[in-house]
């Protein structure tokens, strides 16, 4: 059933989520379709050079995700699409990546050059202490690194803005973001892009320019949207929704 080389090495962190997005990229990709069995756990383990508790693990995500079935003497199964949980924000991601990242970036739009504006109005120094590091976008992070160092950041600007229902919007679709930030982070050559971003927002934030501030995460945005149609035109799954 192939090699090693099939996947990639992994990094230093949750090793069964990153076992878990590797095989579901890989049915994304048409490696295994339903029906398809995939390789036996003690492989599986070898080829992610990865204890079979990890691997165990991982296959536990995709069986909970509904992607596929694991049935004790047979193993695990590729399920059909329409048993998948389209709600999961990844298996979303997948099932609708032609307007997925559209319709995101739409929802940011309404939400967060308002949320930028408010928070350069409101912000207090404490805050401020917080989004400064948060800020920062180094090329020396790992990938989930900058994930959740870019979610804290505008999860940050939320709360500077003093709105708590605001704040439950926000974290209502954090997972959704961090999804899309996933794919973000894939492409290094945004990375210094992402941080001048962030450093301009943070810098009218500081200054309590709020027309500023909207129009720094307007131009974020522009940039978000841009790298994210990027990825989706280079990165098309084989998978079809009936």
């Amino acid at each position: 059933m192939g090699n090693s080389s099939q996947f990639n090495s992994l990094q230093h962190y949750k090793l069964g989520d990153q076992i878990s997005r590797q095989l579901l990229w890989a049915i994304a990709d048409g490696r295994y379709s339903p029906g398809d069995r995939l390789p036996a756990e003690r492989d599986l383990a070898q080829m992610f050079s990865a204890s079979r508790v990890v691997v165990r693990e991982a296959i536990g995500q995709l069986n909970a995700r509904g992607i596929v079935s694991v049935q004790q003497g047979i193993g695990t199964t590729v399920n059909p699409i329409n048993k998948w949980n389209s709600l999961d924000p990844e298996v979303f991601f997948l099932l609708h990546i032609d307007q997925a990242f559209k319709q995101l970036i739409e929802v940011r739009r309404i939400i967060e050059p308002e949320s930028a504006y408010l928070a350069a109005q409101r912000v207090t120094d404490e805050q401020l202490l917080k989004l400064r590091p948060l800020s920062v976008l180094s090329l020396e992070d790992t990938q989930e690194q900058h994930v959740e160092r870019d979610t804290e950041f505008h999860l940050e600007i939320a709360r500077a803005a003093q709105n708590d229902l605001l704040l439950v919007i926000f974290s209502s679709i954090s997972n959704l973001l961090r999804e899309s930030r996933r794919y973000t982070y894939s492409v290094s050559s945004e990375i210094p892009k992402g941080n001048r971003c962030h450093q301009e927002i943070l810098a009218a934030i500081e200054l309590r320019d709020a027309e500023g501030a909207r129009r720094a995460m307007n131009g974020h945005l522009d940039q978000t949207e841009d790298v994210l149609e990027k990825w989706r035109i280079e990165h098309k799954t084989n998978l079809t929704v009936e």
